[in-house]
């Protein structure tokens, strides 16, 4: 199973032939358009144009959008609403899991506050957790480190931070990574990716234990 961290929230995982898009971005955020061709599926977090692009995906494919138990080829896709921030008025948000291969690998969109005490316990024996870092209109680093520790995942992937190509103007509060990566330096390890992808079956065999897998976006 391949990992690849295309940019903002939009990653590709690959496995046995079958491609899974999360979250395409439209390019006005300040990255390239996205390149995908033979795409099986794309989830779509929730309805905001850093997230629900699919039209920046090329061919025919399936769009999974809610948390609805159903299966899609070789997986199944299923999870829990979030909330893209605190208080009454408040976005959802899918905080999608996929069980995949004997996998549990989730990607929580744009989560905007701490996770409930169902989400908790829902979220726990993951093989792969995406998680906004960046602050903002989501979580920061520190907060989304709090989520790590309660869910313990084999591998935790930081998305959705200030680069120097997001535009400044539509995410003026964003933070870098690195906020993340010091808060979950104090208790796991920490794997550099510079190539921006992952073979992630050699990463679990590797180790039971949490790492922190920090991957160099794409689409620079």
């Amino acid at each position: 199973m391949r990992l690849d961290y295309l940019a903002h929230s939009c990653f590709l995982i690959e496995h046995d032939d079958y491609r899974v898009v999360f979250d395409p971005y439209d390019p006005s955020i300040g990255y390239p358009p996205l390149r995908l061709f033979s795409i099986d599926l794309v989830v779509v977090s929730h309805d905001h144009h850093d997230h629900n692009a699919v039209s920046q995906v090329s061919g025919a494919c399936q769009v999974a959008r809610g948390v609805a138990r159903r299966s899609y080829g070789p997986l199944v896709l299923d999870g829990e609403i979030g909330w893209h921030g605190e208080g009454e008025d408040a976005d959802p948000v899918s905080l999608t899991l996929l069980e995949w291969s004997e996998r549990r690998i989730a990607h929580f969109g744009d989560l905007g506050c701490c996770l409930e005490p169902h989400h908790v316990e829902r979220f726990q024996e993951l093989d792969l957790l995406m998680i906004p870092v960046g602050g903002g209109y989501t979580v920061d680093g520190p907060t989304a480190a709090e989520v790590v520790r309660k869910l313990r995942p084999k591998l935790v992937v930081p998305m959705h931070y200030a680069t120097p190509f997001l535009s400044r103007s539509q995410f003026p509060d964003f933070q870098t990574a690195e906020p993340f990566l010091e808060a979950c330096g104090k208790d796991f390890p920490l794997i550099r990716e510079r190539q921006g992808w992952a073979k992630l079956d050699e990463l679990w065999e590797s180790s039971e234990e949490t790492r922190v897998l920090h991957l160099q976006h794409q689409m620079a």
